[in-house]
C-alpha cells in the first residue's frame, strides 16, 4: 500500500521532520472582522451545487452552528465517531496497489476517503477499513500504530484535497476544484483527528508505542491546521495566516524579519492566490535540507498550502517566497488521473509549460541545473513574473544569474496568459 508519504515522494516532496514550535504570531492580511454565521459553502462543478453527502461509507453526523470562522462552524457528533458497520466486497479476484479501487468510488465523499486496511476471509471476499471503523473489534487485528496510521493517512488525503479530479474537464477546471471543500469532508477531517488524539492520550510515556506514535499525532497536526486554515481561507472574507517558529531556533531575529518579507510579498498578490495559502514555519536549515538527501534548498512548500523557512535566508530574498508560493498553485494543480495512481498531472508537467522549459530553462550542458525539473523551473518563472510584476525587479538583482523573467518571452507570455485566465489581474 503507498502511503501519502510515498505519494508526496512522487510529487517532488518528502515530509519533514516534526520540531517543537510556537506561534509567533497570528495576522491577517487585511484587517479581518468576521460575523459569526452558520452558513457553509457547497462544493461547486460549474455553477452547481453536487452531491457531497452519499458515500458507500458510514459516516459521521454533523451539526451546522453559529460560529465567526468557517470551520468552528462544523461540530462533529461525537456519538458517531465509530462505526461496526463494514464495507463488504465479495471476492475481488484481483490485486490492487491502492486498496479503494475494490470499492468503485462514484461520489464526492467516496472518492475523498481513503481506506488503507481491510479483512480478507478465506473465500477471497473482502470488508473495507475505512478510519470509522477500528472500534475495539478491529484491535484484535491491527494495533495502535496501525490505527493512527490510517486516521493520518484519511486525513492527509483529505488534506492535499487532490481526489476531485473526477469531476473535472482540464487542469484549469482542476485547480479550480481544488480550491474547494465540501463541509461534509471538513467534518470527516475532523472526527478522523478527534479519534486519533483520543487513542494517544491512552499511550503513557513508557509505552512501546508512544514515540512512534508522537510522530504519527504531530504529523496529523500540522496536516490538521492546515486544513482548517485552507478552509477558513477560502470561505471567509479575507484570509489569514499563521506564522509558526521552532522552539530550536539558535536566532529568531532572522524568522521575524522573514515574517515581515513574507507579509509583503502576500500583500502583492491577488486575493484568489492568497487564498491558496495556509501556514508558515520557520525552522532550523538542517529541517529543510532534511526534505532532500544532500540538498541546498531554503525553503520547501507542500501540497496543504504550507510552506517552511530555514533559518539562515536573507529577509530580502523575496523571490524564494514568490517562488515557493508557485509551487503551492502547482500543488493544487496536481492529481492521479485515475485510481490507479500511475500517472499525474500538473501545470509544471503539462506539456504547454514542458515546452516553454525545453526552450528557456533546459540546460543539456549541465545535468545537475536546478531548473532542468520543469517543476522547478515553473516555480522561478513565477517568482520572475511576479517579482517584475509587482515590485519591478529582476531576479538577478536578488543574486540569481540569468534567471531574468526579462529574458525569457515565452515564459513571460505563459504567465500572462496564466493570471489572464485565472482571474488574477481582476
Amino acid at each position: 500500500m503507498t502511503t501519502f508519504k510515498q505519494r508526496l515522494i512522487n510529487v517532488g516532496l518528502a515530509l519533514s521532520l516534526v520540531v517543537p514550535l510556537h506561534l509567533a504570531t497570528a495576522q491577517t492580511v487585511l484587517a479581518q472582522e468576521i460575523p459569526a454565521t452558520n452558513e457553509v459553502a457547497e462544493f461547486l462543478v460549474h455553477g452547481e451545487a453536487i452531491d457531497t453527502e452519499s458515500t458507500m461509507y458510514p459516516t459521521v453526523s454533523f451539526d451546522i452552528v453559529e460560529a465567526e470562522l468557517p470551520a468552528d462552524r462544523i461540530v462533529v457528533d461525537e456519538s458517531t465517531l465509530y462505526s461496526d458497520t463494514l464495507l463488504f466486497i465479495e471476492s475481488p479476484g484481483r490485486e490492487e496497489v491502492y486498496y479503494h479501487n475494490f470499492t468503485n468510488p462514484t461520489t464526492y465523499r467516496d472518492y475523498s476517503a481513503w481506506p488503507m486496511y481491510y479483512l480478507i476471509y478465506d473465500n477471497g471476499d473482502m470488508e473495507m477499513l475505512h478510519s470509522i471503523n477500528f472500534t475495539e473489534k478491529i484491535s484484535e487485528y491491527y494495533d495502535v500504530l496501525a490505527f493512527l496510521n490510517a486516521h493520518k493517512e484519511e486525513l492527509l488525503h483529505k488534506v492535499s484535497n487532490d481526489f476531485v479530479w473526477p469531476f473535472a474537464d482540464d487542469i484549469d477546471h482542476l485547480y479550480e476544484l481544488q480550491g474547494q471543500f465540501a463541509p461534509q469532508m471538513i467534518a470527516d477531517a475532523k472526527a478522523a483527528m478527534m479519534r486519533a488524539e483520543a487513542v494517544y492520550e491512552t499511550l503513557g510515556e513508557d509505552d512501546p508505542y508512544h514515540y512512534s506514535a508522537t510522530e504519527i499525532i504531530e504529523e496529523m497536526r500540522v496536516g490538521h491546521d492546515a486544513l482548517m486554515q485552507r478552509y477558513n481561507n477560502m470561505y471567509s472574507e479575507t484570509p489569514a495566516f499563521n506564522y509558526y517558529k521552532s522552539e530550536d531556533l539558535y536566532d529568531e531575529t532572522t524568522a521575524d524579519e522573514l515574517i515581515v518579507s513574507v507579509e509583503e510579498v502576500i500583500a502583492t498578490l491577488p486575493e484568489a492566490i492568497q487564498r491558496r495559502l495556509s501556514n508558515f514555519y520557520f525552522v532550523p536549515k538542517y529541517e529543510v535540507t532534511y526534505v532532500m538527501e544532500d540538498s541546498f534548498i531554503d525553503a520547501y512548500a507542500m501540497p496543504t498550502g504550507v510552506i517552511y523557512f530555514g533559518d539562515d535566508i536573507e529577509p530580502d530574498q523575496k523571490g524564494l517566497i514568490y517562488h515557493e508560493i508557485a509551487h503551492i498553485i502547482d500543488f493544487n494543480s496536481y492529481s492521479p488521473t485515475s485510481l490507479e495512481y500511475e500517472e499525474f498531472t500538473r501545470y509544471s508537467t503539462n506539456p504547454d509549460w514542458q515546452e516553454i522549459h525545453d526552450a528557456e530553462w533546459y540546460n543539456a550542458d549541465d545535468s545537475e541545473y536546478y531548473y532542468n525539473d520543469p517543476v522547478e523551473s515553473f516555480a522561478q518563472a513565477f517568482a520572475g513574473y511576479t517579482l517584475e510584476k509587482y515590485m519591478g525587479m529582476q531576479m538577478s538583482e536578488l543574486g540569481y544569474v540569468d534567471e531574468d523573467i526579462a529574458n525569457r518571452p515565452l515564459s513571460k507570455a505563459y504567465f500572462d496568459d496564466f493570471f489572464d485566465r485565472h482571474g488574477f489581474n481582476e
